[in-house]
């Protein structure tokens, strides 16, 4: 997928929630933590000889690749006064230039959950209200 450079920031949101924010950095990680490609625990101790296959175990649970990305962060810097209550749970929209990176408005698309894992609020002198949120991909549900 590849989208415009928005220069001027038109069609370029966030939501979460029904809060939409004015967002100065957004950085989505496309790599699925849970994906089944690399399904062995490391279990390999000092005890093995120099040269010995490394010990592994496989593991008990497994998220599938094609889930909508559980386990994924967004995490984003946002000017504002709202704070991100850790632990919230709410969908997730990011728009770049009008095109949709991670969810959908519309009937029939994809609304991707989210839940807060961590939120900062910055006060400073001489400067906007800034946060941070990191938010961690936890299901996925079609739009009726």
């Amino acid at each position: 997928m590849s989208f415009p450079t928005p220069h001027d920031g038109t069609g370029t949101i966030l939501r979460f929630g029904a809060l939409q924010y004015t967002v100065s950095n957004v950085a989505f990680a496309f790599t699925n933590p849970g994906d089944a490609a690399d399904s062995n625990i490391d279990v390999g101790h000092l005890g093995q000889s120099a040269g010995e296959q490394l010990a592994t175990l496989a593991r008990p649970l497994v998220v599938p690749a094609d889930d909508g990305g559980s386990g994924r962060n967004i995490t984003f810097d946002y000017i504002g006064k709202s704070i991100l209550l850790d632990g919230s749970t709410g969908t997730v929209y990011i728009a770049i230039g009008g095109t949709a990176l991670i969810g959908s408005t519309a009937a029939g698309g994809t609304a991707f959950f989210a839940t807060v894992a961590s939120s900062t609020l910055t006060l400073a002198t001489n400067d906007a209200v800034r946060g941070q949120g990191v938010l961690t991909l936890v299901r996925t549900a079609a739009l009726t």
